[in-house]
């Protein structure tokens, strides 16, 4: 979802809520006293979002954000993700910031709890960001360079085949009850799984009803 500055919130508070909404650069962040500014991580484990469109390999930046990496890593583990799905799809806009708004956006309900504020990373193309103080998040379909650094970027996106194809999934739009903004969301949610490069995938998805 989108408030009025035009940066993802949370699915959940902004529709179920009718109106509640958690804006990147409008929620209180935690203080850091390093900030990463562009910064690109070339090692690290790689994990695997299974979804019926193909595998979305994500390569964690495990120095810029451990503690989101480890919880991360933890329901990779169980190669299970409770409810973890894609239901928001904002192809890339032909000109300017949008609307559309440039990234798929979905949920990490499994985590063990919500992340905490760890870097300040500007998102680019392929970029796997956190949404402040909820466990919901986005890749990046394009550089977000307007958003400023105000949330986590904890992976980079190795192969977006898989991300550019829900992107061209059937959607509905639903404009924010509050702000107006126009998003869209994907007519039929799209579940995923998370396991560790290399290791056997689980054969179900596990959704949970709203």
């Amino acid at each position: 979802m989108y408030g009025p500055d035009k940066q993802p919130v949370s699915q959940r508070q902004a529709v179920a809520a009718l109106g509640a909404c958690f804006l990147l650069a409008g929620c209180a962040l935690a203080s850091r006293e390093n900030a990463f500014i562009g910064y690109s991580e070339t090692t690290g484990k790689t994990v695997i979002l299974d979804t019926e469109y193909g595998q979305i390999p994500i390569r964690l930046l495990t120095s810029a954000a451990p503690e989101i990496s480890a919880m991360v890593l933890t329901v990779a583990g169980k190669n299970v993700c409770l409810d973890c799905r894609f239901y928001r799809n904002e192809a890339v806009p032909k000109a300017g910031d949008g609307p559309p708004y440039g990234l798929l956006q979905g949920s990490l309900a499994a985590l063990p709890a919500v992340p905490p504020q760890e870097n300040r990373i500007v998102a680019r193309r392929g970029h796997v960001c956190m949404i402040p103080e909820t466990k919901e998040f986005f890749i990046a379909a394009k550089d977000h360079t307007d958003w400023g650094a105000s949330h986590s970027v904890w992976g980079e996106v190795q192969d977006m085949a898989a991300v550019t194809t829900i992107l061209n999934q059937p959607f509905h739009q639903i404009t924010h009850p509050q702000y107006g903004t126009v998003m869209r969301m994907l007519d039929t949610e799209v579940p995923f799984r998370i396991s560790l490069k290399g290791a056997k995938s689980s054969d179900q998805y596990v959704l949970v009803d709203a």
